[in-house]
């Protein structure tokens, strides 16, 4: 019971990506170190999914097919409090340049920004 306490402390991280193979290792490492952890292929179901599971921290692929990153971060920008964000893109640095240029503009400058393929040493950072 006290680990199940414990692990409930660590947080819960909302992933948000259409690219399974890169999330699935993401998750193995997150659980292992005491979240829990949920994850969506696009962002369309987003707001329902951060009612649900109450996510201190949401995991974004900038770019995918149906709703993308910036949905998910104008949804966010809406939100009184808000749980942390990790945006992540495969695309060129100028696609997360104009993210970040957009989310502060929608007054989210607590963002972090990660490039795939994800450095895990670098992401782990991110969850502090």
């Amino acid at each position: 019971m006290a680990r199940a306490a414990a692990k409930a402390k660590k947080g819960r991280i909302l992933f948000i990506d259409d690219e399974p193979d890169v999330v699935e290792p993401l998750l193995a490492m997150v659980r292992a170190l005491g979240f829990q952890a949920s994850m969506l292929t696009d962002g369309r179901q987003f707001e329902q999914e951060l009612k649900r599971f109450k996510p201190t921290h949401v995991v974004v692929d900038l770019v995918m097919p149906q709703s993308d990153g910036i949905d998910v971060l104008l949804a966010l920008s809406r939100l009184t409090e808000r749980p942390r964000i990790i945006v992540m893109t495969g695309y060129h640095w100028g696609v997360m340049e104009s993210a970040r240029i957009l989310a502060e503009t929608h007054a989210l400058n607590d963002i972090a920004w990660l490039q795939k393929p994800v450095d895990l040493d670098r992401f782990e950072s991110m969850l502090a």
